[in-house]
């Protein structure tokens, strides 16, 4: 467009010299000029773009109900100087990273993360509640944690019932350039939930009969099996980082330790993942080359914690763990040998 008004602008210089100079010539007056020029001039601008918001602009194919209706609906919008109203915000419209802390009600702590403190807090515009997992940039050298920004990639990907949802990032800064001054933190919202499983088994106050069980597991594996098909590892999935809200549903969270994998290419991997109590056998030998089956394995074990309340493998050391697991080998061996059918 800015293209065609210099070349328009071009054409009209020299239609005003021209006319100009033949007005020298013929002694045509200045009046009869100037009204040639701005003939010339009308042509000119009609051949102009008009943006659509503009007189002229829009759909000449739109009947004049149709441009009324339009017309209506533009003007029943609230002004951009109007703040929303409570409750107006939905979760769609919310941009990432561009909101403060400010707009959340602080309610309490409700646990520590990896990063830093876990809130129980209130959305002011949408008066949901939510937990702020807070990441503290202090102590970062090297700006953003990694395992911070891996669990941001992969959940933005991760859309499941049985998945943690995370709503956005906000900052404690009004303002971007205040990160310049101090580097201050950011805050990752999640939808809000109840309880961790670690903390009901731990309690002593929760009794789960085999039907609980099975819906939590139920859920915990379409939730993980969701997570493979993805081709993306967990490599941390223990009691505390599967979260129950008080209807019963199961939510598997935390992947600052969750990676992208290929069935296809076989490349090794870190083996030094997993909680002690919840790693397989294959990564505490030190293999390198693994599959989602070591994410299968860690189910295995919260099944059996959540029969017997507690950690089914407890040691401090990986050879420690692997003579666990051997025992319990041996011992299901001595068992099978004296009752066949069992």
């Amino acid at each position: 467009m800015w293209l065609h008004f210099y070349f328009s602008n071009k054409c009209l210089g020299f239609i005003c010299v021209t006319l100009f100079c033949f007005s020298l010539r013929g002694n045509i007056s200045v009046k009869a000029v100037k009204k040639e020029v701005e003939k010339k001039l009308r042509c000119l601008l009609a051949d102009l773009p008009l943006p659509p918001e503009l007189p002229g602009g829009d759909d000449l194919s739109k009947s004049p109900e149709e441009k009324k209706t339009a017309t209506q609906l533009h003007s029943k919008r609230r002004p951009k100087i109007c703040g929303p109203r409570y409750g107006e915000i939905k979760e769609k419209d919310i941009d990432w990273g561009k909101r403060c802390v400010d707009k959340f009600d602080i309610i309490g702590i409700i646990g520590e993360g990896t990063y830093g403190q876990v809130y129980k807090a209130r959305d002011k515009d949408t008066g949901e509640m939510v937990a702020l997992k807070k990441v503290r940039l202090d102590n970062e050298k090297e700006g953003f944690p990694i395992t911070a920004i891996r669990e941001i990639k992969i959940l933005r990907q991760l859309t499941h019932q049985s998945i943690i949802n995370m709503k956005e990032i906000v900052t404690d800064k009004e303002d971007a350039l205040d990160f310049k001054k101090d580097k201050g933190a950011f805050y990752l919202v999640f939808e809000y939930m109840d309880h961790d499983l670690m903390g009901l088994l731990e309690s002593g106050l929760v009794h789960f009969n085999e039907n609980h069980i099975k819906s939590f597991m139920r859920q915990l594996m379409e939730g993980l099996d969701y997570c493979h098909k993805k081709n993306f590892l967990h490599r941390d999935i223990k009691c505390s980082n599967i979260l129950l809200n008080n209807r019963g549903q199961i939510k598997l969270a935390d992947f600052g330790l969750a990676r992208l994998y290929s069935s296809e290419e076989s490349r090794p991997y870190t083996n030094k993942v997993i909680t002690l109590w919840y790693r397989p056998p294959e990564l505490l030998l030190g293999e390198e080359r693994y599959t989602p089956a070591i994410d299968v394995w860690s189910c295995g074990c919260i099944l059996g914690e959540l029969f017997t309340k507690k950690p089914i493998f407890q040691a401090n050391q990986e050879l420690a763990q692997l003579e666990l697991i051997r025992d319990l080998n041996e011992v299901r061996e001595q068992q099978s040998n004296k009752d066949p059918e069992a």
